[in-house]
């Protein structure tokens, strides 16, 4: 029997090296803080959280260390992919992967259950040259076939957008860079592939293309503007920070966005 279940989608925490850092004129950590506060607050307790990456703003250790802190005692299974202002050596450090199936001794991948929904981890950092795209590396694109050949339904987690989102700046700048190459082989196994959760854009998408379904989250603390004519990359910080709530059974995969309050002022407009 195949059981149903809910789990959190986040992104893109970047915490700093202490607790009073601000990016954008958000506190990362109290915005992330905020959010935990709102996870013990929800009427279920869900599976687990899967944080598709960018946990720090810069590679910061004592960001890992302030994340450990945080979720020590949530009593949540948390999973962490690795974003481009990651390492996934610090990860792995840092940051418990709650018994996962490891997949390579050098990328942050692995594989973990929940009932009979199979979950996968896909690391594309690339080399700093070519940051902030990401690139699925020939040992990365092995690891994924093997999986997608045992013929499993695999729900896969990464941080980088597959596709162009029609807007300038990003299109050029953000993608992986060999895009093409991995969504022809996940429409090679489309009947295995539940959907490719991702982070990296600070919003919230979704894209069916070729039968495959694309998902992003917004930030915790900040969020991109994604207009179709901007060349520039632009933030917002509007006293607000997403997670979506996934459910997921035998035929179907819904995904809700909440958002919460992160610690900046929200102005009430009264008419």
């Amino acid at each position: 029997m195949t059981t149903s279940i809910r789990f959190l989608h986040i992104s893109d925490t970047h915490l700093g090296p202490k607790k009073e850092f601000i990016q954008h004129e958000v506190n990362t950590f109290e915005a992330f803080s905020q959010f935990i506060t709102t996870v013990r607050g929800l009427p279920f307790k869900p599976e687990f959280i899967i944080h598709t990456g960018d946990i720090t703003s810069d590679c910061y250790e004592e960001g890992y260390k302030l994340m450990a802190s945080e979720i020590e005692n949530l009593g949540i299974p948390l999973y962490f992919v690795t974003g481009n202002h990651d390492r996934s050596e610090q990860i792995k450090k840092y940051l418990s992967s709650n018994n996962a199936e490891t997949l390579s001794s050098r990328l942050n991948s692995y594989r973990f259950s929940v009932g009979n929904h199979t979950f996968m981890t896909l690391d594309g950092r690339g080399p700093d040259a070519i940051d902030p795209h990401g690139v699925i590396s020939a040992e990365q694109m092995e690891i994924l076939k093997k999986e997608l050949e045992t013929g499993k339904q695999l729900t896969l987690f990464i941080h980088y957008s597959t596709h162009p989102l029609d807007s300038i700046w990003f299109d050029e700048n953000m993608l992986l860079t060999n895009e093409t190459e991995f969504h022809q082989l996940l429409v090679s196994h489309k009947d295995q592939v539940r959907g490719v959760l991702f982070g990296h854009i600070h919003r919230s998408t979704q894209t069916f293309q070729d039968g495959i379904l694309y998902a992003s989250v917004g930030s915790t603390a900040i969020q991109f503007h994604l207009n179709p004519d901007q060349e520039v990359p632009m933030f917002e910080s509007t006293g607000r920070g997403y997670f979506n709530i996934v459910s997921i059974d035998e035929s179907k995969m819904i995904i809700k966005e909440q958002s919460f309050a992160n610690g900046q002022k929200i102005y009430d407009y009264k008419t």
